[in-house]
């Protein structure tokens, strides 16, 4: 392979990872706020 190609292959891999990240952020603070019913219901069983 050339420079060139591994150059492409990096960015492409390093995209990957970037979005792949960001949807998960977005996955993880979506289903905290969708469980932040149940969540608060178990917190103040517990403590109270």
């Amino acid at each position: 392979m050339t420079t060139a190609a591994n150059i492409l292959n990096n960015v492409k891999a390093s995209y990957t990872i970037a979005i792949m990240g960001v949807l998960g952020v977005f996955a993880f603070v979506s289903a905290v706020l969708i469980a932040w019913p149940a969540l608060a219901y178990l917190g103040a069983k517990m403590f109270n």
